[in-house]
């Protein structure tokens, strides 16, 4: 087997092909994934035909996975699949306005998975199962292309900040509830601003919509200066946009990019993805 790797985008992602995992891949060909997906923070796999614990035992070859937070996109049963999806489980399709729905916008805002949490993840990995003939895309915003292109003077005033992420932040801009179990175990948590990583030795700021607060700033400079930096690594020139195939297989890297869903129209069609988290290896701070 022969693993070929394309760059999407000037600044990062690439497409991985040569692949299947639903077959023995060796370790030299996912050495050639790992290296992949540490060089480009996006990778993207077509015409992946798995199912959940295919999906489960590949991802498991990146780390430990994270276990899924009980909440409305998932039924409140916390495992290592969460769906993305406007569909009930008796296959019709979500209204708008469902709670459900509801809480799954928050997906549209810019965020790195997991960035709430003590320690937050490596990775996430998402298959498409149904789509819409048209929008649902997702885009990926480079945050080591926004540190790069950062003047000296601001990289050098960022590099100690600790940001407080909060969970609740982006629920509330979408006007969703947090549950009973999210308010006991999700509370804020310290990251650092700045993320280097250890194996291309790259830097990146560590923002998006749960990052709420700069430790020792006040808070409505330390708000502006937060948007300032997410306005800065959203910039067309940062951003990828992944159209969907049906059997597409994206890995992202939430030490790397930002990440949102974008719109299609959900009151006439459905929208099914399959995302599994693997976890970080300790905290940032």
């Amino acid at each position: 087997m022969s693993v070929k790797i394309t760059q999407l985008h000037p600044r990062f992602g690439a497409r991985v092909e040569g692949i299947n995992i639903t077959r023995h891949m060796s370790e030299n060909d996912f050495n050639d994934v790992r290296t992949a997906f540490e060089k480009y923070s996006v990778i993207v796999i077509h015409d992946q035909d798995i199912d959940d614990d295919q999906q489960i035992e590949f991802s498991q070859r990146f780390g430990d996975l994270e276990m899924m937070a009980p909440h409305l996109g998932n039924d409140e049963k916390p495992r290592h699949i969460s769906v993305m999806h406007n569909e009930d489980r008796n296959g019709k399709i979500i209204p708008p306005e469902d709670e459900r729905m509801i809480y799954q916008s928050a997906n549209m805002i810019w965020h790195s998975d997991s960035s709430f949490k003590p320690i937050p993840s490596l990775c996430s990995m998402l298959h498409a199962r149904i789509l819409p003939p048209k929008g649902g895309e997702t885009e990926f915003a480079s945050m080591r292309a926004a540190y790069d292109t950062l003047e000296p003077d601001m990289k050098n005033y960022l590099e100690n900040k600790v940001v407080i992420h909060d969970f609740a932040t982006t629920r509330k801009m979408v006007g969703g509830q947090l549950s009973d179990w999210q308010k006991k175990n999700l509370p804020p948590v310290r990251q650092a601003l700045i993320r280097k990583n250890s194996v291309t030795n790259r830097k990146a700021v560590f923002i998006g919509g749960h990052a709420t607060l700069i430790e020792g700033m006040d808070e409505e400079n330390g708000k502006s200066l937060l948007a300032q930096l997410l306005k800065h690594a959203t910039q067309k020139a940062f951003v990828y946009s992944h159209q969907w195939k049906v059997g597409d297989l994206v890995i992202w890297d939430n030490r790397a990019v930002l990440h949102r869903g974008r719109t299609w129209d959900v009151a006439n069609h459905k929208r099914v993805l399959h995302r599994t988290t693997v976890a970080g290896d300790g905290p940032t701070v």
